[in-house]
C-alpha cells in the first residue's frame, strides 16, 4: 500500500486506476484512428480537444466509482460483476454524449467518433478488468505479517484480516513479551516468541511487515528490540494505521490519548479547511440556485399534505460544542416526538406520506444549505447531532467536534445503517477517521459514494 496526500492506498486499487487510463487512452487512440474526420490528422485532432478529451476520461472515471467498481476485492470473473463493468461503461459513454457533444471553437467531437471510443472503452474495460482478477487474485496474499502484541489489540487486527479476504496481508504468527502467551494457539495461530526474537523469527517466516498492536504501555525492552527490527528488511506499522486501511475507521478502543495527540498536532491542514469554505459557500450558492424549483414544490407538497410548519428546526452541536439550529423539511407530523424519541425506524408511524417520499429522494437535507452559508455547516463532515449525556461517557466523542457537521460524511456513507443512539460509538471511529484524513481526495470520495446511496437507494 502507498500514502498519497495522508491517505493509505492500496497498490491493488492504484493497478485498476492506472489500467482503466490505459483502456481509456487505447479507446481514443481506437476512435481518432477509425473515425474519417480525425484518421487523416489523429494527434494534431487529439492535441486540438486534449481538455476534451481529458474532460471525458474524467467523467468515466466518476461513474466507475459511483458504480463501485474500484473495490479491488471484487472478482471480475463472475458474470455480474463483468455486467456491471459494461453497465458502468454505457452509463458513462451516455453522460458523454449529453455533456459533450457541443461545439467546442466553432468545430466538435463528432458523435460517430464517441460511439467508437465508447464501444472500444466498454471492450477494453471489461476485458482488463477480467484479466486483473485471473491475475491479481491468486496473487494477493504476498505480503506476509507477524503481529507484535497478542492481546486484544492483536486478535482484533486478526479478524480484521480475516473479515477481508484478499485484502493482501497474511498472518503467519504473534509474538509477546509475557512467556505465558509463548507457545499458545489461537484461532489456528501461534505466538511463536518475544519481541528479543524478532530478527531470527522475521528472517525464519520471511516477514514483509511486523505490525505493532500493543497500543498502550510499552516497555523500554519491547521499544529497543522495535528499533533494532526496523533497521532490518521489513517494514514496521502500528496497528490503528493498518487497521483504518482495513476498515475505513479508527479502533477507539485500541489508541492512547498520546496517540491521538501526534495525528492532531500533524492535521490541522488549514489551508485546505480554509479553502473548503470558500468551496462550501461556492456550492450552496449553486444547489441553492438549481434546486430552487424542487424547493417551492417541496415546500407546497408539505404544506398540502398535513398541517403544521414546512420546515423543522433542532438545535444541534457544532464545532467546537457551539449549538445551532439545523433546518429541515419537516417530514414527520406535528409534535411527532411525543410518542417516542426522534431516532427514526423503518416503517415509522410519524413520517407523514409526503415524508417518507422526501426522505427517500433526501430532499429533506436541502434546507440545510442555508446552515452552510450561515458557516454553521459544511457539506462534509460528521453527522449533527442533538446533545445527549451518553455522549459525555464515549471516549474521544469531544474530538468530533474539531471540525463543522456535514450534510453528508465518512460514517454516513460507509456505516449507513447508523442511525440509532446505540451505535454512536461505532460511528465514531468512522468520523475520527475522517477528521485524521481530512482532504480533498477524501472528500471527494465521499461525495461521489453520496452520490451512489442516493441513486441506489441505500441509507445514510
Amino acid at each position: 500500500m502507498f500514502k498519497i496526500f495522508s491517505l493509505y492506498i492500496s497498490q491493488w486499487k492504484l493497478l485498476l486506476i492506472i489500467g482503466d487510463a490505459g483502456c481509456y487512452f487505447l479507446s481514443v487512440v481506437a476512435a481518432l484512428l477509425l473515425y474519417p474526420h480525425s484518421a487523416v490528422r489523429p494527434w494534431e485532432f487529439l492535441a486540438e480537444y486534449k481538455l476534451t478529451f481529458l474532460l471525458i476520461g474524467i467523467a468515466y472515471f466518476i461513474v466507475l466509482f459511483i458504480f463501485d467498481l474500484y473495490d479491488y476485492l471484487r472478482d471480475f470473473r463472475q458474470i455480474t460483476n463483468l455486467a456491471n463493468c459494461l453497465v458502468a461503461s454505457w452509463v458513462g459513454s451516455l453522460v458523454v454524449v449529453l455533456v459533450f457533444y457541443f461545439p467546442i471553437k466553432g468545430a466538435y467531437v463528432g458523435r460517430s467518433m464517441i460511439i467508437i471510443q465508447a464501444v472500444t472503452f466498454s471492450i477494453l474495460v471489461a476485458a482488463w478488468r477480467f484479466a486483473f482478477s485471473a491475475i491479481s487474485l491468486p496473487q494477493r496474499l504476498q505480503k506476509r505479517i507477524l503481529i507484535i502484541g497478542a492481546g486484544k489489540a492483536g486478535w482484533h487486527l486478526v479478524g480484521s484480516i480475516r473479515n477481508r479476504p484478499g485484502c493482501g496481508f497474511e498472518v503467519v504468527g504473534l509474538v509477546d513479551d509475557d512467556q505465558a502467551k509463548v507457545g499458545t494457539t489461537v484461532d489456528g495461530l501461534q505466538v511463536l516468541g518475544t519481541s528479543s526474537q524478532l530478527p531470527a523469527l522475521i528472517r525464519e517466516n520471511q516477514i514483509s511487515l511486523a505490525v505493532v498492536a500493543v497500543t498502550k504501555e510499552r516497555s523500554p525492552e519491547l521499544i529497543n528490540n522495535l528499533i533494532t527490527m526496523s533497521w532490518n528488511d521489513c517494514s514496521l506499522m502500528d496497528m490503528p494505521s493498518i487497521y483504518e486501511f482495513l476498515t475505513g475507521k479508527l479502533p477507539t478502543d485500541h489508541i492512547s490519548d498520546n496517540w491521538i495527540f501526534e495525528w492532531n498536532i500533524n492535521t490541522t491542514k488549514i489551508y485546505y479547511r480554509r479553502l473548503k469554505r470558500i468551496m462550501d459557500v461556492m456550492l450552496a450558492v449553486l444547489f441553492l440556485t438549481i434546486t430552487s424549483p424542487i424547493l417551492v414544490l417541496t415546500a407546497l407538497a408539505i404544506r398540502m399534505d398535513s398541517r403544521g410548519p414546512v420546515f423543522f428546526r433542532q438545535e444541534r452541536l457544532g464545532q467546537k460544542g457551539r449549538t445551532f439550529k439545523i433546518l429541515k423539511f419537516r417530514t414527520m407530523i406535528v409534535d411527532a416526538d411525543q410518542y417516542g424519541p426522534l431516532w427514526t425506524e423503518d416503517n415509522d408511524p410519524r413520517v407523514t406520506r409526503i415524508g417518507r417520499f422526501i426522505r427517500k429522494l433526501r430532499l429533506d437535507e436541502l434546507p440545510q444549505l442555508v446552515n452552510i452559508l450561515k458557516g454553521e455547516m459544511s457539506f462534509i463532515g460528521p453527522r449533527p447531532l442533538a446533545y445527549d449525556n451518553i455522549m459525555d461517557d464515549i471516549r474521544y466523542y469531544q474530538h468530533r467536534l474539531l471540525v463543522k457537521p456535514g450534510i453528508t460524511g465518512w460514517a454516513q456513507v460507509m456505516y449507513p445503517d447508523g442511525l440509532a443512539l446505540d451505535t454512536t460509538p461505532e460511528k465514531l471511529k468512522y468520523d475520527l477517521y475522517y477528521i485524521k484524513n481530512i482532504g480533498f481526495l477524501l472528500d471527494l470520495a465521499i461525495l461521489l459514494k453520496t452520490v451512489r446511496t442516493v441513486l441506489f437507494g441505500r441509507g445514510m
